[in-house]
């Protein structure tokens, strides 16, 4: 049995055993939940983090005063979202620090029955994994509502440059043939026919607008979904190709139909809109071993990323934060030859 509670004695053997303990949740996690400890310094805070948590469970098996929080610790939660780790990757964490640990804590306090043992641990981690994923949900909320702030900017934007633009001059040229018509002169037809084709530009504008802002997927498949915008917004002149396989046979969840849709959509209202030079723009849809993948592809004039900062723009800053959402990325490549989304979700994390 180890000696009084709170002696040095009992610290330098607490810490020889966190530090065993630590050592191999380390070396598991780093297979198990790859995202988590992607990089040194995060794998060294996930450790700290760690031996954070044995301090308190000794401290709570004993009735000894709990240790400080280690310092540097932040809002894990809000620092997951940021970096794109999924919540499903930190219970697999969890579930990785119990296994390692509790055999050994069991051993550490014999004088205590080990379900005591079990229960202190998961309570301390459960503390642990509970509020991070509260405010990782709530940086996921604000991005939320980020996107649809910025979604209802543009559809402003849009009513007023060209809806508005639209009809003001459809008006202007309905009054000058009214205007020849009073003054007993014969309409001019070229003029009339110019005024139809502003009025179905802005038409096509509207219902543009309305397929953004409607039940996007529904009862249909992605790649239906995906068929279906692609068929009214391809302008005329442009090869547009859509290929999609797997999905039939693993159907996607609903929110993942509709994220998805949303992040291919808009890679492809992003193409359309400054693939300058495109004669081609094709999109494929994949479902297998447990992945989602998508692609949009143009073989337009593309830009340049280091001119084009596309961690901030909209558009392209709304694509990763959707994918991140459902545990997933997405890679941008762009050049002379054309700009190439790739879309990633992990089913099984967009699942959890």
């Amino acid at each position: 049995m180890p000696g009084a509670a709170g002696t040095g004695v009992d610290a330098a053997v607490d810490a020889a055993v966190d530090a065993a303990a630590v050592a191999d949740f380390v070396a598991e996690v780093s297979v198990v939940a790859p995202r988590l400890a992607s990089d040194a310094v995060r794998l060294e805070q996930l450790g700290g983090r760690a031996g954070a948590v044995l301090q308190v469970v000794h401290a709570r098996l004993r009735g000894t005063p709990l240790p400080e929080a280690p310092a540097g610790t932040g809002d894990v939660g809000a620092a997951r979202a940021r970096t794109g780790v999924h919540p499903s990757e930190s219970l697999r964490a969890a579930g990785v620090l119990f296994r390692r640990s509790l055999p050994r804590l069991v051993a550490h306090h014999p004088e205590l029955p080990a379900e005591q043992v079990a229960l202190v641990l998961h309570e301390v981690i459960d503390e642990l994994v509970v509020p991070a994923a509260v405010t990782y949900v709530d940086v996921l909320l604000a991005r939320i509502s980020d996107a649809n702030r910025d979604e209802r900017r543009r559809v402003a934007r849009d009513l007023h440059d060209h809806t508005s633009h639209g009809i003001g001059a459809a008006i202007q040229g309905i009054d000058l043939v009214l205007h020849l018509l009073d003054a007993g002169r014969d309409p001019d037809v070229a003029r009339l026919e110019a005024t139809r084709r502003v009025l179905l530009d802005t038409l096509n504008g509207v219902r543009d607008m309305a397929t953004r802002l409607r039940d996007v997927v529904g009862e249909r498949s992605l790649a239906q979904a995906l068929h279906e915008y692609l068929a009214f917004t391809a302008p005329v002149g442009l090869d547009v190709t859509l290929t999609e396989d797997g999905e039939a046979a693993q159907p996607l969840p609903a929110h993942v139909k509709e994220e998805s849709y949303l992040i291919v959509r808009e890679a492809v209202r992003n193409s359309l809109l400054h693939g300058e030079g495109a004669t081609r723009l094709d999109v494929a849809v994949l479902v297998a071993d447990g992945h989602l993948q998508a692609t949009v592809d143009d073989d337009g004039r593309g830009f340049d990323p280091l001119v084009v900062d596309t961690t901030r723009t909209v558009g392209l800053a709304s694509l990763r934060e959707r994918a991140e959402g459902l545990g997933g990325s997405v890679v941008l490549q762009t050049g002379p030859g054309g700009v190439r989304v790739h879309l990633t979700v992990p089913l099984t994390s967009a699942a959890a």
